[in-house]
């Protein structure tokens, strides 16, 4: 049996938050790592920690950070006092291992609520970094179809009913463009984070940090991160304010929104395949029904969309954590962490499933899109340019009372030939 390295304080956060619930994210944990690596290397060069200590404290962070200790950060993503437990079964096994004192050192100079906010900072940078991979290849993707499939005439629709003429290039070109303007949202972002209020200690006033502490931690973890970070012009606004990780978290639901607007698409234009629009064709992954024989289901847009319902739940929880900081801190921080970074995480491996097992495998019936456009009533409207609104709209009146096409009335009347009627609906 492995050698419990955390002491009394995390002991104390186990027995009072017993909640059903995962622990805090590993990567927020690694980040407040580096942070009391970088903190141990600026007190030594302030002069209030000796090299001998900062040798084993620097060491020990090493050691985690190569994942040999993940079982002994055991708190409870669910828990009160601000995230302090968080901090203190850092520290407290840092100090074990480096036969240091938790507070006195290897917590120097810091303090919870300077150091939490600053480690999701980080941890948020690197999930963001890693989701914009996952959704430039995603939009690359759609740029791909749209060249591929930039010649289909197929049905537009407005109120889910027929519209105008389009092409299934135009569509997944639209698709590429609102997730390039997402993904302009979040790159604006980035700029907030890289402002810590590290430094700043309990409330943003800097009790017990030395400014040359300050200057050094800032360039420590700026090496070690490889991150431009740098310190807020106002600490005490980085303790008290969570607005910066609102921010984010509205845009990624923005972000979701979209996606789950797209996956609604796609599920529609999807549907049937015989009985329904049936203009794509999804890759078939899984049985769609236990009593059904053959059917198949669009599972990854249908989890597109409860990601878009989960994310927006978490968004939720975010703005009313961060609305229930009080005066110089934000006591909430544990939820609106947990709930941040599972929605970074969430949505990055949504991207990637909904790239690999669903756009990309998706196909065109391009048969079936000319089927639909020609039973269809959206030929009228480009119509309108040369025989007028009128003469359209009897015409249109007549095709469906007769049940008959657009175009086989228009040629029945001998008003345009169907050279010119093509000519009409291309252009």
């Amino acid at each position: 049996m492995k050698k419990i390295l955390y002491g009394k304080q995390t002991h104390q956060a186990l027995e009072n938050f017993p909640f059903s619930i995962h622990r805090v994210h590993k990567k927020l944990i690694y980040a407040i790592v580096m942070i009391k690596k970088a903190a141990a290397q600026a007190n030594e060069k302030a002069g209030k920690l000796s090299s001998a200590k900062t040798h084993v404290i620097v060491k020990a962070c090493d050691e985690i950070l190569k994942g040999k200790y993940d079982d002994q950060f055991v708190t409870p993503a669910l828990q009160g006092g601000a995230g302090t437990s968080i901090n203190m079964n850092v520290n407290e096994v840092i100090a074990a291992l480096s036969k240091t004192h938790p507070n006195d050192d290897v917590n120097m100079s810091q303090s919870t609520n300077d150091v939490n906010p600053a480690a999701l900072k980080i941890t948020s940078i690197y999930l963001i970094m890693e989701l914009l991979r996952n959704l430039d290849q995603l939009v690359i993707t759609f740029e791909k179809k749209a060249r591929q499939y930039k010649h289909v005439l197929k049905l537009g629709r407005t109120h889910w009913q027929d519209a105008v003429p389009t092409t299934f290039g135009e569509e997944m070109e639209s698709y590429a463009a609102v997730l390039k303007s997402d993904r302009k949202r979040i790159t604006e972002i980035l700029a907030y984070f890289y402002d810590l209020g590290l430094g700043g200690t309990a409330i943003g006033n800097s009790v017990n940090a030395p400014k040359q502490y300050v200057t050094e931690v800032y360039a420590r973890l700026k090496k070690m991160t490889g991150i431009n970070l740098k310190p807020s012009f106002n600490f005490m606004s980085q303790t008290s304010s969570q607005s910066d990780f609102c921010h984010l978290s509205a845009v990624m639901t923005i972000l979701c929104l979209d996606l789950s607007k797209i996956a609604g698409d796609i599920r529609f234009m999807a549907s049937g395949p015989k009985g329904g629009i049936g203009e794509i064709k999804l890759q078939p992954l899984q049985p769609g029904s236990s009593i059904m024989p053959g059917k198949v289901n669009p599972v990854i847009p249908e989890v597109i969309n409860q990601l878009y319902y989960l994310v927006n739940g978490k968004n939720e929880t975010i703005h009313e954590a961060a609305h229930d900081s009080n005066l110089e801190l934000g006591n909430m921080f544990p939820i609106l962490a947990d709930s941040l970074i599972s929605i970074l995480q969430l949505t990055s491996t949504g991207i990637q499933l909904f790239n690999e097992k669903c756009i990309k495998t998706m196909k065109v019936d391009e048969e079936r899109c000319r089927e639909l456009l020609e039973k269809s009533t959206a030929y009228a409207t480009p119509l309108t340019l040369v025989l007028g609104y009128d003469i359209v709209s009897n015409i249109v009146k007549e095709a469906l009372e007769k049940n008959k096409t657009i175009r086989e009335v228009i040629l029945e009347k001998k008003l345009v030939t169907e050279k010119e009627f093509d000519t009409i609906i291309k252009h």
